[in-house]
């Protein structure tokens, strides 16, 4: 059987609650394009990435992050328009806007 190791549900940082601001918007979508996509992207696809990868990779440079400041950090870059998908809490399928042609999804690039 796999040993799993649990999130914190918090983290401090100066004596402080961790909180969305505390995380880069950068090291975010660095962490994204830094996860592969989980198979092979085929042409006219978005290269999209599973939301547990992502916070892995970011773990890997900031630390362990709680779940839930995770998704709200997520949520805030999709309503910054800096990330696609789904924020809902489901695998997530994240992507970079500048991966992005669908309308629906991303919107337009600025200057398109």
């Amino acid at each position: 059987m796999q040993q799993t190791t649990e999130r914190p549900t918090t983290r401090l940082i100066n004596g402080h609650r961790m909180q969305c601001k505390d995380i880069p918007d950068e090291l975010v979508c660095d962490a994204v394009r830094r996860t592969p996509a989980p198979g092979p992207i085929r042409p006219g696809t978005v290269p999209w990435r599973m939301r547990w990868d992502v916070q892995t990779a970011l773990e890997a440079v900031i630390g362990p992050i709680p779940e839930k400041l995770f998704l709200a950090k997520i949520s805030k870059l999709f309503a910054k328009k800096l990330l696609g998908g789904c924020d809902c809490g489901c695998r997530g399928d994240y992507h970079l806007r500048e991966e992005c042609d669908y309308p629906y999804c991303c919107g337009e690039l600025p200057g398109t």
